[in-house]
């Protein structure tokens, strides 16, 4: 499937860059991200992120993809450059936490709902009514990174289970709400992925090397960003047969 038009929002590193330099393959990709930024004292992709990026043939546009009307904005924009849009990735996460949930300030709880579950509602939200109008042989198809965090619990990142937990909802609604259409909704579960966030995990736990958190995977390591990525290729291009599917992309965790 070439030609096909893409976004990424939450693509300018980690597993959203490996996302958008291979989706770039099979056509136009666009990445929205806010960089040089930081949420709760994570800090965002740079501008040395986005200048890779675009040495790769793939533009950015600076969004803050938790305000609903700049993601629309920009989403009609790549649309209107491109007569069209096919695959919609939800890729934008922060972390934050490191004590229970009696202890979690609001704040926490509120900003990972807000950057890790509300930037996947407001992408499907901008990206589905350019979707509505492909052909469904065109298998349209919009695509959120949850986590391992959306089906487990994980000792003090409380907001941060809670928000993936809400991400994994959004999959789950927008596949009811497209029954019927030629639009696919797919969930992708990646478990510790060698990133910026498994590295501010392990800070958040005290730790300086993120091997013991690799320990609870069948795999026993990092995921590599680029395997990742794989599934979401899949999850993009496979059309209804995974409607409404979270793919567990995750190593194993806690299954070995």
């Amino acid at each position: 499937m070439t030609g096909r038009v893409a976004v990424v929002a939450g693509g300018g590193r980690g597993i959203g860059a490996a996302v958008a330099r291979r989706l770039r393959a099979a056509g136009p990709v666009t990445v929205l991200d806010a960089f040089d930024g930081e949420t709760l004292g994570y800090r965002h992709a740079t501008s040395s992120d986005r200048t890779a990026l675009t040495d790769d043939g793939i533009p950015c546009r600076e969004v803050d993809l938790r305000d609903l009307d700049a993601t629309r904005a920009a989403v009609d924009a790549v649309a209107a450059e491109h007569d069209g849009l096919d695959v919609a990735v939800a890729c934008a996460s922060v972390i934050a936490g490191g004590t229970p949930l009696w202890e979690t300030d609001i704040a926490v709880r509120d900003g990972l709902l807000a950057a890790d579950a509300a930037t996947a509602w407001n992408l499907a939200s901008a990206a589905v009514p350019h979707l509505l109008r492909r052909p469904a042989g065109a298998r349209p198809t919009v695509v959120v990174l949850t986590s391992a965090a959306g089906a487990h619990g994980l000792y003090g990142l409380s907001a941060y289970v809670v928000a993936k937990h809400a991400a994994t909802g959004v999959v789950r609604a927008l596949a009811a709400d497209l029954v019927g259409t030629g639009v696919t909704a797919v969930g992708v579960a990646p478990g510790a992925t060698d990133s910026p966030m498994l590295a501010a995990t392990a800070r958040l736990y005290g730790m300086d090397d993120v091997q013991p958190l690799a320990e609870h995977q069948a795999a026993r390591r990092p995921l590599d960003p680029d395997e990742v990525a794989a599934v979401v290729e899949l999850a993009s291009s496979a059309g209804t047969v995974l409607h409404g599917a979270v793919l567990d992309a995750d190593g194993g965790f806690g299954r070995g």
